[in-house]
């Protein structure tokens, strides 16, 4: 299974507020982009989504930044890459071809199987929080 950059670092800015929660109400995006090496601008899109899905609180102003809206327990990691992944499948087998079916679709079991692959997978991510990742 392979997740783009985008899940990785929302999972890095959740995990890093997580860790630094307790010592500080909000951190500025700029401070987490600089701590793990992001592009400002990118991880900006990255929180908005965040907030937008209601697992960040974002503040505006000279003492703004983002926080959990929830706690790290209450953040499950399999609905969070859900909302990350925009292609709409987490794995897929057997895509379309610049638009066309694959010939074999009605003998191959693999986009079956890759289905099956994925929820098991989710199913464990299903059972997991933020504070889980927490070491």
């Amino acid at each position: 299974m392979r997740l783009t950059l985008r899940t990785e670092h929302a999972f890095r800015v959740l995990i890093h507020l997580a860790r630094h929660g307790h010592t500080q109400n909000r951190m500025t995006i700029r401070h987490i982009a600089e701590r793990h090496n992001i592009s400002h601008n990118h991880l900006m899109k990255v929180v908005n989504d965040l907030c937008h899905h209601g697992l960040l609180v974002g503040t505006r102003g000279r003492n703004g930044g983002v926080s959990l809206a929830r706690s790290p327990k209450d953040i499950n990691v399999g609905h969070v890459i859900r909302l990350m992944e925009t292609e709409g499948e987490v794995m897929t087998g057997c895509a379309p071809l610049q638009g066309r079916p694959c010939i074999l679709a009605d003998a191959c079991r693999l986009r079956h199987l890759t289905r099956q692959a994925t929820d098991a997978f989710m199913a464990i991510l299903d059972g997991m929080s933020v504070h889980d990742l927490l070491s």
